[in-house]
């Protein structure tokens, strides 16, 4: 479903257009977008760079762990919560026990519609969700940091 909201809301923009680009030209935003199933991430992916983004993937929490811990940070988190070997809850709670770490914001999406355990994040963004709300949400979480 979202690959087809992704492809139908595909846009082609002047430079200097996208809004993930900063107002001074700095470099796109990069977004860490954590989700096991793969047609997802990538439908994902694709929607976040038709819009100027920069992405990273990443499986699950221990791979989302590992390529944090590496690098330049994301300036965003997308976190789906049900993952294999360490799921969103667990990815979180590291994520906030790491100093380095802890000031990425996470925007959690989740399908799970009653949490039955509470998370810690900057913003929830419930599946399924259009690609016009999601770009709308990671941009006015963007302008507020």
């Amino acid at each position: 479903m979202i690959r087809k909201l992704v492809t139908s809301t595909r846009k082609t923009a002047l430079p200097g257009d996208h809004p993930a680009l900063a107002e001074n030209g700095a470099a796109p935003a990069r977004i860490l977008v954590i989700e096991d199933d793969a047609d997802v991430a990538e439908s994902l992916c694709l929607l976040l760079e038709s819009y100027g983004y920069e992405t990273l993937r990443a499986v699950d929490g221990v791979a989302a762990f590992d390529r944090l811990k590496q690098g330049k940070l994301p300036d965003l988190i997308l976190l789906d919560l049900m993952l294999p070997r360490m799921n969103g809850w667990e990815f979180r709670q590291a994520q906030l026990a790491d100093t380095r770490l802890r000031e990425v914001p996470v925007l959690v999406l989740s399908a799970v519609g009653e949490l039955a355990e509470p998370i810690e994040a900057d913003q929830l963004l419930r599946k399924p969700f259009s690609p016009e709300k999601l770009i709308e949400t990671i941009e006015l979480y963007r302008r507020r940091t």
